[in-house]
């Protein structure tokens, strides 16, 4: 799931995502809240392209876990299978434009122009992936290297177990 959410997140501009606007079920599944932020709008002045943070990695076992590296391909699989339906979402995108949703009447003629960008229609799938590890990379540079404590043992600690 977490794969999942990360790449529409990004191709669909949804902004504003934090911890507070992600929440699990009783079954244990995440679920999204709060889409106030979409097509790249975002309340911040510089966002991340990806929300993907410490947390949610330490939630898969730190950087180096082989749950991390199946995240990681999951995010590529994930990326390129919706690449095969850009025009499919490009249409659907243009066909939106005159529907009166707020962060498309911002700008319409740039909505479908910055999802073809974001979906990198024109780019080869060796270039596509090159530019999707680079996005991986930015979101994940923040946090390498700060012998980040597992989420487990900051919740046993906190809670004395």
């Amino acid at each position: 799931f977490p794969a999942g959410y990360c790449v529409i997140t990004y191709i669909l501009g949804v902004g504003d995502r934090h911890l507070d606007n992600l929440l699990l079920t009783k079954t244990g599944k995440l679920f999204h809240i709060d889409f106030g932020y979409i097509l790249g709008r975002d309340p911040k002045p510089l966002p991340p392209p990806m929300k993907l943070s410490k947390e949610m990695v330490e939630g898969m076992g730190g950087m180096q876990s082989e749950q991390y590296q199946e995240f990681r391909k999951q995010c590529y699989t994930a990326f390129l299978h919706l690449r095969r339906y850009s025009n499919l979402i490009l249409n659907l995108f243009s066909l939106m434009v005159d529907a009166n949703i707020p962060d498309i009447a911002l700008e319409p003629d740039k909505t479908v122009k910055k999802r073809h960008a974001v979906l990198m229609c024109v780019s080869w799938q060796p270039a596509a992936l090159d530019h999707w590890q680079g996005i991986m990379t930015h979101v994940t540079d923040g946090f390498r290297g700060h012998g980040v404590v597992s989420l487990r043992d900051s919740m046993a600690h906190r809670y004395h177990l």
